[in-house]
C-alpha cells in the first residue's frame, strides 16, 4: 500500500461534519486508498477506533481516539505467526474481550493449520500477548486432492463469543482425522482467556460430521449444532444434531432432530435469545437446483426452518418454515416486481425487544468457461429482503429493496453472519479473488443492516442511475465500484425513505463509496464506522467515516 499514513497526520485534527438525513458524520484525515489486502474498522467501548489493514507484509494498525485524532500507528510483528504469510491466513474472529481487541488468526505453517490468539492494547494497538491456542493434524500430500475432488472439508477453526459476556469457545475441526469421534473438539474460555473446559465430540455413529453452529452461555455451557451424515452424497441417513457441553463435564448431551433424517447439505445460524430463554436455530437445507445451459447460471433452492430449542432439555419447542410473505408482497406492490421476493437468509439478528430480524438476499451463481479450458465463477447478489419475526417465529413485517451486484467467485448463503464476527480469508469469502491475482470489488458489495434508536437502515453501494429507478428490470448491474456511491434506506412503518449517505455525487466523475466489508456498528453509541473513498475524477482519497445515527 502506497503512502498509507503520513507522520504529519499523527497529531492533526482534521475532520469535517456533514448532515445526511439527520446524521452527523465525522471524517478522519484522508490517505491513499488501500489497493490490496483486507481492511477492518472496529470501534471499542473506551471510545477508540481501530483501523486494521491486513497485507502480504502483516497487520498495520491505526488507532483513533474519541475526538477522531490519530493517537497511534503500529505494524505487528510476531515470534509465533509469520507476518509475511498473511496472504495464506484466515481471520477467524475479531472481538472486544475484557476491553481489549482480540484477533484470532489461523495460518498454515508447514502444512499444519494453527490458530493464534493476539491480544492488543486498546489505546496503542501494541501487542499485549500472543499465544498458539490450536493445532490440527498436518495435511498429507493427498489432502489437496481430497478437498478438491473427494468432498472432504478443509480442517478449520471456529470462534464464537458470547454477546452477553466475555466468554468464548473455539471449535477445532480436524476433518482428516481417521476417527469420527476425534474430528470435533470444543474448548471453552472465560473472559480472562483461561481455559475452563475441553472435550471431544461424540460422533454418535455417523461417519462424517460438519460443524454448522455454536452459541456460548457465559462460563456455564457451550451449545453446538452439527450435521452428521454417512455418505458423501448427503441426505441419506443424515441428521442435524443439537448438543450441550456443561462446564466441568466431558460428555455432551445430544439431541438428534428426527425430522432432519433426509436433509441434504445443511448450514445454520445459532443464537440465544435472552428475552425468550430459547436457543434459536435457523437452518438452510439444499433441496434442489436449476441451471440454464446457455447462460451458465445456477440457482439453488433451500428448505429454511426457524426452530426454538429449550436450552435445558434441548427439546424442540417449535419448528416452522421461514415465510417471507410480507417481503414478497412488498416486492410485488412497491417495486413492480411480478416475481416477488425469493432470497436466502444471510444473517439472524435478535433485537432488544426479543423479536428477530432475518436479513436476506437473492443469489445466483454463474459458471464461465474460457476458450482455453479455464473455468471461473460469479455470484450475483441481488434484491435485499428484510423479514421481522415475533418471539414465536411468526412474520410481522417485511421489506424488499432493489439491488443488482456481481461478485467474483462462489459466495455461499449466511456470509453476512460470518462477516459480523470478523471472519475473513484471502482464499475464500467475499475477498477470495485477491489471492488468485484477480482484481475484485467483492469487499464493496452486499450490504449492511443497522438497528439504532428503534429505526432500521440498509446501507450499500449503488449506481446513481439505479438509485433513481424503481423498476429492477431496468437496473444496471454494479460491477465497477468507482462509479457507485453509498446509499441508505430507512425502513419506517411499512415505508422506505432513501438518500445518499455521504452526499449525492454532482456528476459522473464523482463518487462516494464505502468498503462494506470493513464496516462496524457499535450499538452502545449508535455509531456506524467504515472505510469510505471519495473519487473526484481520477483522484481517490480514503477516509474513516463515523456516522452518528
Amino acid at each position: 500500500m502506497k503512502n498509507f499514513l503520513s507522520t504529519s497526520l499523527l497529531l492533526l485534527l482534521c475532520y469535517t461534519a456533514s448532515i445526511a438525513q439527520n446524521f452527523n458524520i465525522q471524517y478522519s484525515p484522508s490517505f491513499d486508498e488501500p489497493e490490496d489486502g483486507w481492511n477492518k474498522v472496529m470501534q471499542f467501548k473506551n471510545g477508540n477506533t481501530f483501523f486494521l489493514h491486513f497485507t502480504k507484509a502483516g497487520i498495520e494498525i491505526t488507532v483513533y481516539d474519541k475526538a477522531r485524532h490519530i493517537i497511534s500507528t503500529k505494524t505487528l510483528e510476531s515470534n509465533l505467526w509469520e507476518a509475511k504469510k498473511m496472504k495464506a491466513s484466515t481471520i477467524e474472529g475479531f472481538y472486544e474481550i475484557a476491553g481489549q481487541p482480540v484477533i484470532f488468526l489461523q495460518q498454515l505453517l508447514d502444512r499444519t493449520p494453527t490458530l493464534f490468539r493476539i491480544i492488543l492494547d486498546p489505546n496503542t494497538g501494541a501487542m499485549v500477548n500472543e499465544a498458539k491456542i490450536g493445532e490440527l493434524q498436518r495435511y498429507g500430500f493427498g489432502a489437496g486432492y481430497a478437498m478438491a475432488f473427494g468432498g472432504v472439508d478443509p480442517a478449520d477453526f471456529y470462534v464464537e463469543k458470547d454477546p452477553a459476556s466475555d466468554c468464548y469457545a473455539v471449535i477445532n475441526f480436524n476433518s482428516f482425522s481417521h476417527e469420527s469421534d476425534s474430528r470435533i473438539e470444543v474448548v471453552h474460555y472465560d473472559g480472562s482467556h483461561k481455559e475452563i473446559n475441553r472435550a471431544q465430540y461424540d460422533a454418535q455413529g455417523f461417519k462424517y460430521l460438519r460443524f454448522i453452529g455454536m452459541t456460548v452461555d457465559a462460563d456455564k455451557h457451550v451449545y453446538v449444532c452439527v450435521y452428521g451424515f454417512n455418505t458423501m452424497a448427503y441426505g441419506k441417513d443424515s441428521r442435524v444434531i443439537v448438543s450441550k457441553l456443561n462446564v466441568g463435564e466431558k460428555a455432551f448431551v445430544n439431541k438428534q432432530l428426527e425430522y432432519t433424517d433426509d436433509f441434504k447439505n445443511t448450514t445454520a445460524v445459532m443464537q440465544y435469545n435472552p428475552g425468550t430463554g430459547m436457543i434459536q436455530l435457523l437452518t438452510l437445507t439444499q433441496r434442489s437446483s436449476s441451471s440454464k445451459i446457455f447462460s451458465g447460471k445456477t440457482t439453488n433452492y433451500y428448505l429454511i426452518l426457524m426452530q426454538n430449542i429449550d436450552p435445558e432439555t434441548l427439546t424442540i419447542i417449535s419448528s416452522k418454515p421461514l415465510t417471507v410473505d410480507k417481503a414478497d408482497a412488498y416486492a410485488k406492490n412497491h417495486l413492480k416486481n411480478a416475481k416477488g421476493f425469493w432470497g436466502l437468509p444471510q444473517q439472524m439478528v435478535i433485537n432488544s425487544d426479543n423479536s428477530t430480524t432475518i436479513l436476506m438476499e437473492e443469489m445466483s451463481q454463474e459458471e464461465i468457461r474460457g476458450s482455453r479450458g479455464g473455468t471461473s465463477y460469479r455470484t450475483y447478489l441481488n434484491n435485499i429482503g428484510v423479514t421481522e419475526l415475533d418471539t414465536k417465529g411468526t412474520e410481522t413485517d417485511g421489506y424488499a429493496i432493489n439491488k443488482v451486484q456481481m461478485a467474483n467467485g462462489i459466495i455461499d448463503p449466511l456470509y453476512i453472519s460470518k462477516k459480523s464476527k470478523g471472519l475473513w480469508s484471502f482464499r475464500g469469502g467475499m475477498a477470495q479473488g485477491w489471492s488468485m491475482g484477480i482484481v475484485t470489488n467483492n469487499a464493496f458489495l452486499s450490504y449492511d443492516y443497522l438497528n439504532a434508536n428503534n429505526k432500521k437502515y440498509i446501507i450499500f453501494n449503488d449506481y446513481p442511475e439505479n438509485f433513481e429507478k424503481e423498476d429492477t428490470r431496468k437496473y444496471k448491474t454494479v460491477v465497477a465500484i468507482s462509479d457507485a456511491s453509498t446509499v441508505c434506506y430507512e425502513l419506517n412503518n411499512g415505508k422506505i425513505d432513501k438518500f445518499y449517505l455521504f452526499g449525492k455525487p454532482n456528476d459522473d466523475d464523482e463518487a462516494n463509496f464505502c468498503y462494506i466489508e470493513s464496516s462496524h456498528f457499535l450499538k452502545e453509541t449508535n455509531t456506524y464506522a467504515t472505510l469510505m473513498v471519495e473519487k473526484r475524477g481520477r483522484k481517490k482519497n480514503a477516509k474513516i467515516a463515523w456516522v452518528q445515527l
